[in-house]
C-alpha cells in the first residue's frame, strides 16, 4: 500500500536529489543489505568484507533496544531500502512493519522484495497519522533531512519536537523509539572545512540541518522518558570509509550508471563525512526514549 504525497518543497526535491539516483548504483555503493548508517564491526573484521554482517548486527541491536521482537505493528520513519522492515519481519517475528520515505526509487525496490508484511507510503512523517498504535519506531539517519538550515534556532527547535510529538503519538504508551542522527559540534572552523560544510548544503544536502543535540532533548523534553544516549561517531566513519571503498572498486560501473558528476559528488561527500566524524565534528548518537 502506497500514499503519494507529491508536495513540491524544498525538503523534498532536496532528498530526492540524493536520494533517487538509481538503486543500481546505490547496489554497488552500499553493498546487498542496501543498509545507509553506521555498522557494528567486530575486532579483526574486514572493512567491507564484514560490511553487510555489521549492518545486521546494528539492526539485530536496534530491535533488542527497542523491544520490537515479535510486536504486532513497527514504524520505521525514513525507512531507506526497507533493510530494517524486512529483517523485522523475516528475522524477528513482526507481523506488520510499516515504513516512510520521500524516495519513489526506494519504494519501488521496497515492494521488489514482495514482502507481505511490509507496508511502504511514500509520505512525510508530517503526514503520517494511524488509529493503530505502534509497538516500536526507528529512525536511522533520517532526522538530518527532516529540519531545513534556513529556519532559526528557535524554530528548528519547535519543529523537532513536532516530530517527536507526531513519533509519540503513533506509540503506545511505553513504546520505545530507537533515534539514530548525526549532530554537528560547536568547534573551531579552518577554510577545508568551511568549503566542505558549504558544499553539503548547497550541492548535496541542501538546506538538510544536522543538529545539535540539545535541539533534540529540548524537543524530546516532558514527552519521552531516556533509556539511553550512546555516541557511535566512529561506527559512521568506517562505514563511510567502507562504502568509499567499494566505490573506488568499481568506479567504472558507477560512471557507466550515473556519469562523472554523479560519482565525484558522492565521493567528495562520503570523504567529508568520514574526516569529520573522525576529527570530532559531527557525531552519531544512537538514542533509545521511551513514550510517556
Amino acid at each position: 500500500m502506497t500514499t503519494v504525497a507529491d508536495r513540491s518543497v524544498p525538503e523534498v526535491d532536496a532528498i530526492r536529489h540524493h536520494y533517487e539516483v538509481s538503486n543500481d548504483f546505490y547496489r554497488l555503493l552500499l553493498g546487498p543489505t542496501m543498509m545507509y548508517s553506521g555498522g557494528y564491526w567486530e575486532e579483526g573484521e574486514g572493512l567491507t568484507e564484514a560490511l553487510d554482517e555489521a549492518q545486521e548486527r546494528k539492526l539485530d541491536r536496534f530491535v533488542e533496544l527497542a523491544g520490537a521482537a515479535g510486536s504486532r505493528r513497527v514504524l520505521d520513519v525514513g525507512c531507506g531500502w526497507g533493510t530494517m522492515l524486512n529483517r523485522l519481519t523475516t528475522v524477528h517475528g513482526v507481523e506488520q512493519a510499516v515504513g516512510l520515505t520521500l524516495s519513489r526509487t526506494q519504494e519501488a525496490f521496497i515492494a521488489g522484495l514482495d514482502n507481505p508484511r511490509i507496508t511502504t507510503r511514500v509520505e512525510s512523517w508530517e503526514d503520517h497519522t494511524t488509529d493503530d498504535p505502534y509497538d516500536a519506531a526507528f529512525c536511522i539517519n533520517a532526522l538530518e533531512h527532516f529540519v531545513s538550515s534556513t529556519l532559526p534556532p528557535r524554530e528548528r527547535t519547535k519543529k523537532y519536537r513536532v516530530f517527536f510529538n507526531k513519533v509519540g503519538a503513533a506509540l503506545k504508551p511505553g513504546g520505545r523509539f530507537v533515534l539514530h542522527t548525526m549532530t554537528a559540534e560547536a568547534l573551531p572552523m579552518n577554510r577545508q572545512l568551511l568549503d566542505d560544510l558549504k558544499f553539503l548544503q548547497r550541492s548535496e544536502f541542501e538546506n538538510c540541518h544536522i543538529p545539535h543535540l540539545h535541539e533534540l532533548t529540548q524537543a524530546a523534553e516532558g514527552l519521552f522518558d531516556v533509556v539511553e544516549i550512546v555516541n557511535e561517531r566512529e561506527s559512521f566513519a568506517v562505514a563511510c570509509r567502507a562504502w568509499l571503498k567499494l566505490l573506488a572498486a568499481r568506479r567504472d560501473e558507477a560512471v557507466a550508471l550515473e556519469g562523472e558528476e554523479v560519482v565525484a559528488r558522492f565521493e567528495r561527500y562520503l570523504d567529508i563525512f568520514a574526516y569529520t566524524l573522525e576529527d570530532k565534528f559531527f557525531n552519531n548518537f544512537r538514542v533509545t526514549i521511551a513514550r510517556r
